[in-house]
């Protein structure tokens, strides 16, 4: 299972743009409640926030495993 950290981390490797990576993080405050640039210790590990955080992030069109598995790639 991720944590919020690894999903910020796998955002921030794939979009390679901090402004962009804070508009998705506006995104996600909107759709969530959570932002993904400044996390909540009661939300790192949260299986809930975790579950929301990645149906969000999916519903926007990305895809963590595909992601994950590019980052991988490059490594």
């Amino acid at each position: 299972m991720r944590d919020l950290r690894q999903i910020r981390s796998l955002l921030g490797e794939s979009l390679m743009d901090e402004g962009k990576l804070a508009l998705v993080s506006a995104r996600l405050i909107l759709r969530t409640g959570m932002s993904i640039t400044e996390l909540r210790p009661e939300h790192v590990q949260s299986p809930a926030a975790i579950a929301k955080v990645t149906l969000a992030l999916a519903e926007m069109g990305f895809d963590l495993d595909a992601i994950s598995k590019r980052s991988k790639g490059r490594g």
